[in-house]
Parts: C-alpha cells; structure tokens; sequence
C-alpha cells in the first residue's frame, strides 16, 4: 500500500501504540534511542501533513464555507453561514447555539473572538469542520504569479 511512511516508520508507531518506549524499540531494532526518536518525530510530522492534507481536500469540496477573521465575534457566524446557505439553496443542519458550541469547542477562539483566521465549512456530508486553511490566500497567490491560470 502506498503511504507517506516509511515500513522503519510504521514499525517505530505500531511499537510505540503497543506502548514500547524508544529505548525498547531501539534494542529490538538494534539502533539507538536518539534514531528512533527521529524517525518517530519525523513519520509523525508526515501525519499531522497528511492530516492537514486531507483537511484541505474536504474543505475544496465542501458545500459551503464561510472565512472568519482575527477578532470577529463567533456570535455572528451562524447567521452569516445561514445567510450563504440561503443564497446556495443548501439546508444547514443545525441550529445557531449548536454551531456556536462546535466553535467554541473546535476553533481557535477565546472570548467569543477569533484567535485568528479560520474557515468554517460544511462538508460533503453535512459536518461541520475547521480549518486554519483559507482557500482564499491560495487564489490571491494565483493571481500574483500570472493570473487565474498559474493556480
């Protein structure tokens, strides 16, 4: 199967979920901690990619996203987000104190403000989900490198 991992690699985190210390695991490999401890550090950093990756790849296809700015009050997203789904013809299944809960739970928010950029997005399965990705940045730099062509 194809992955981002090396086979060291997902020998290194299956030893480490079976809860092995790096010592143990470099012993068994016959390596030493501080190459384990790299490997490890290293196949980790593919994943959390990997994880943003995939991220980035739903929110493309979401149904409906809506940008929130450092320092904009979460009260107001929902109506915001309501508002494009009205304009999109797309039923947004929940409520505002629910998507007011996902984001005080889910995004980078403290007081009611934004700690900074998000995107808040509807999936194509009706989730809702956060992204510190704005598609948005990714248009602006197409446009600085030769127009819409260069994206």
């Amino acid at each position: 199967m194809k992955s981002f991992l090396t086979d060291q690699q997902v020998r290194i985190l299956r030893l480490r979920a079976k809860g092995l210390r790096q010592s143990e695991i470099a012993e068994l490999l016959g390596t030493s901690r501080a190459n384990i401890s790299i490997l490890e550090k290293r196949a980790l950093e593919k994943v959390e990619k990997a994880r943003n990756t995939l991220l980035i790849w739903e929110q493309i296809n979401a149904r409906l996203s809506v940008e929130v700015r450092e320092g904009e009050d979460i009260f107001d997203v929902p109506e915001r987000l309501f508002k494009k789904a009205d304009e999109l013809g797309i039923k947004v299944p929940y409520s505002t104190a629910e998507i007011i809960a996902f984001l005080v739970e889910h995004a980078p928010v403290h007081d009611r403000l934004a700690k900074r950029d998000f995107t808040l997005f509807l999936d194509a399965r009706d989730r809702l989900r956060i992204s510190e990705c704005l598609l948005e940045d990714f248009d602006e730099i197409g446009k600085h490198k030769g127009g819409k062509d260069a994206v």
